[in-house]
C-alpha cells in the first residue's frame, strides 16, 4: 500500500515491489527482480529486502531523490551482498585491499596456438584467497602501444579487425569465476597505459563499441568486478573518449559495476567529477612516507565530496613488511580502498598479502557510510581517526604503546572493537561508559602495538 504511515513517526512511506507500484508502474527498471522494499517520502528511512538472500538492508538520512539517488542507493545495498562471508550480526561494508599487480595476469605463461595461456593464473588465486587480500589489478590490452608485447590482446590472432577470439575469453571467465568465489574482486583496466588500438581521437567508434559491448556481456554477470578505462589515461586517450567509453560501458552493464578512470600522478579528478557514468578515482600518487600518502587520500576525498570514491591503486616504491602494513592504513584511514603496486602475489610475502587481508576483515567490520578522515580528533597514541563524530570513530595507531585517545567525545556508552593490525585479532568491549571530553583507554591484553579499533555509540 502506498502513502502508509512509519511506525516511528509520521512519515509516509512509497512502497514498491520488484520496482513496480501497486498501479503497475515501473519506478526503478535497475531493482533486481526479486526484491522488495520501501523509501520515506521524508527522505529519513528506508529498507530493501532481498528474500532470496534472507537479507534485510536499511538506513538512515537517505535523502533520496530521482532515479541516479535510487541507483545509489540500490548499489550502496548491493555493496552488503557483495562479501560472500558476511554474518548475520555484521553492519560492515565491502571494502578493498590488495594486490595492484601483476598487471599482465592475463598473459602470463606460455602462448597456446589458440591464443589461451599455460600459466600460473590460478595458482595465483589459489595463493591469494586464504590471505584475505580480495583484488588483482589486470590490464586486457597491453599490446599497441602498452606495456606488453604484440599478443597481449584478446583478439584473434590479435588483431582487433578479426574481433574478439572467444576461447581468451573462456579463460578470462574460469579466472574471474575462481577469483569470484573467493571474494577476489578483478579490477579490470580496458587499455594500459599507452596503449591505443583504434585512433579515433575524442570518439568511439564502431569496431571500439563492439569490443566493450563483447568484454561487458561477457563478464558483468561476476559480483567482484570493477571496470577500469585505462591506465595513466591522459597518455593516449582525451577526457572526452574516456567519459565516452565509460557511458558505453555503463550502457552495457545493468548491474551497473563501478566504473573507474586511473590517472599519472596527482589528486585532481575535476575532468570526471560529476560524470554520471565515472564512479571511482584510481589514484596513482608517488610519495615515499605512509604520512604523505594519508595526506594525499584525505585531500582527494575531500575534493571528491562524496561524488564518486577513492582507490589508492598505484604508490611507487611502497616496501613490504611493516612499511607496506602501515601504507596500507594510511591510505585506508584517509578513506580509500588499497591497492598494491609491485605486489604481484606470485613473489609476495604470504604475510604481507595477510596484512592487506586484516585492512579488508577490519573495515568490512566497520559501517563505513558518514565516515569521514577527522585527524583533528586523534590524541594519546592515536594516529589517525575516521569518524561520524557523536555517533562512530575509526582510531588507527602505529606507535608501540600509549593510550588510544580522542578529542570531544559525547558523554554515553560505547562498543570497542579492538583490531590488532599485525595478529589479526579482534578484542569486544561492549558497553564502556566515556565521559564528555577527551579521552583515552587503554590497549586490551592480546592487543598488539599497532591497534585500530571502531567506538560506537551504542546509549547514554
Amino acid at each position: 500500500p502506498d502513502n502508509q504511515t512509519d511506525h516511528m513517526g509520521s512519515y509516509s512511506w512509497l512502497w514498491w515491489i520488484n520496482g513496480v507500484d501497486r498501479e503497475g508502474r515501473r519506478h526503478w527498471p535497475d531493482v533486481p527482480t526479486d526484491v522488495f522494499g520501501c523509501f520515506g517520502h521524508g527522505g529519513i528511512r528506508a529498507m530493501v529486502v532481498f528474500p532470496s538472500l534472507d537479507l534485510i538492508v536499511s538506513w538512515n538520512d537517505t535523502s533520496i531523490e530521482g532515479r541516479d539517488r535510487e541507483n545509489e542507493a540500490l548499489r550502496m545495498v548491493l555493496g552488503a551482498v557483495v562479501e560472500p562471508e558476511r554474518k548475520a550480526d555484521t553492519a560492515g561494508s565491502f571494502f578493498l585491499c590488495g594486490p595492484g599487480d601483476p598487471e599482465g595476469f592475463l598473459y602470463r605463461g606460455t602462448l597456446n596456438p589458440d591464443g589461451t595461456r599455460s600459466g600460473d593464473q590460478m595458482q595465483l588465486i589459489e595463493k591469494l584467497a586464504p590471505t584475505g587480500a580480495n583484488c588483482i589489478y589486470l590490464i586486457a590490452v597491453r599490446s599497441h602501444g602498452g606495456d606488453g608485447d604484440v599478443s597481449q590482446n584478446p583478439f584473434l590472432d590479435h588483431d582487433p579487425t578479426k574481433g574478439v577470439n572467444p576461447r581468451v575469453l573462456d579463460q578470462w571467465e574460469q579466472w574471474f569465476a575462481a577469483m569470484d568465489r573467493e571474494g577476489i574482486v578483478a579490477y579490470l583496466f580496458l587499455y594500459d597505459d599507452d596503449a591505443l588500438v583504434w585512433n579515433t581521437a575524442d570518439e568511439v567508434g564502431g569496431p571500439e563499441r563492439e569490443f566493450i559491448k563483447t568484454l561487458v556481456a561477457r563478464f558483468k554477470h561476476h559480483k567482484h568486478l570493477v571496470w577500469c578505462v585505462a591506465e595513466e589515461y591522459a597518455e593516449k586517450l582525451s577526457a572526452e573518449r574516456v567519459r565516452r567509453i565509460a557511458a558505453a560501458i555503463r550502457a552495457e552493464d545493468e548491474n551497473r559495476h563501478p566504473i573507474a578512470v586511473h590517472k599519472n600522478h596527482g589528486l585532481d579528478f575535476s575532468e570526471f567529477a560529476d560524470d554520471p557514468s565515472i564512479d571511482q578515482f584510481a589514484i596513482q600518487y608517488n610519495v615515499e612516507t605512509a604520512g604523505e600518502l594519508h595526506a594525499g587520500v584525505v585531500q582527494a576525498n575531500r575534493e571528491a565530496k562524496g561524488r564518486y570514491s577513492i582507490n589508492l591503486s598505484e604508490a611507487a616504491d611502497w616496501g613490504a613488511g611493516a612499511e607496506s602494513r602501515k601504507k596500507c592504513w594510511a591510505c585506508a584511514m584517509g578513506g580509500a580502498s588499497v591497492m598494491v603496486l609491485g605486489m604481484d602475489i606470485a613473489s609476495t610475502a604470504s604475510s604481507d598479502l595477510r596484512d592487506c587481508g586484516n585492512v579488508v576483515r577490519f573495515f568490512q567490520r566497520v559501517p563505513l557510510q558518514g565516515l569521514e578522515p577527522h585527524d583533528e580528533l586523534a590524541c594519546g597514541a592515536t594516529t589517525f581517526v575516521l569518524a561520524e563524530p557523536g555517533a562512530r570513530y575509526v582510531a588507527y595507531s602505529w606507535a608501540p604503546d600509549g593510550r588510544i585517545g580522542l578529542r570531544r567525545m559525547p558523554a554515553g556508552r560505547y562498543s570497542f572493537e579492538w583490531f590488532d593490525c599485525v595478529e589479526g585479532a579482534f578484542v569486544s568491549q561492549r558497553s564502556v561508559s566515556v565521559a564528555s571530553g577527551d579521552g583515552s583507554w587503554p590497549r586490551p591484553a592480546g592487543i598488539g602495538g599497532e591497534v585500530a579499533v571502531c567506538i560506537t555509540r551504542v546509549g547514554d
